[in-house]
């Protein structure tokens, strides 16, 4: 099994759970700092334009925050965020099919997962959800 990074494990903790698309968050919130050549930092701030998980990870690798107005969700149903840093210097980070159909795999099996509470046999809800976990853990592996 692949160690997750610290900052992963952070991600997660503030989550409340391990998740692809928080973590996607943090991988975008990563990839906009290293193209801005800048660290989490006061004068940074982000749009992110869907109301997701993702947040959580943008927030926690980036430093921006809702809750302090740095960070904004403007819901236009695109996984895209703007970070800009200083007045003049501003990047686009998106997600791509790839890092969506994988995550979507794991929405998937969470799904079946769901769908059978309350309705299939104990052993059969056991099934699904180790099924559910290893496709997480997979899935998580490859993002």
């Amino acid at each position: 099994m692949i160690q997750t990074p610290e900052i992963f494990q952070r991600i997660y903790q503030q989550h409340g759970h391990r998740c692809p698309m928080s973590t996607l968050g943090g991988r975008m919130g990563l990839a906009a700092l290293k193209a801005l050549d800048a660290r989490e930092d006061s004068s940074l701030s982000a749009v992110f334009e869907h109301g997701t998980c993702v947040v959580d990870g943008i927030e926690m690798t980036t430093g921006c925050s809702r809750s302090s107005g740095s960070l904004r969700v403007e819901d236009s149903g695109r996984h895209s965020v703007v970070v800009q840093f200083g007045e003049k210097m501003s990047v686009r980070v998106s997600l791509n099919e790839f890092a969506l159909a994988t995550a979507w795999e794991y929405r998937t099996a969470d799904d079946a997962f769901t769908a059978g509470k309350g309705s299939l046999p104990a052993e059969e809800l056991q099934r699904l959800h180790e099924q559910k976990e290893t496709v997480l853990q997979s899935v998580l592996e490859r993002l």
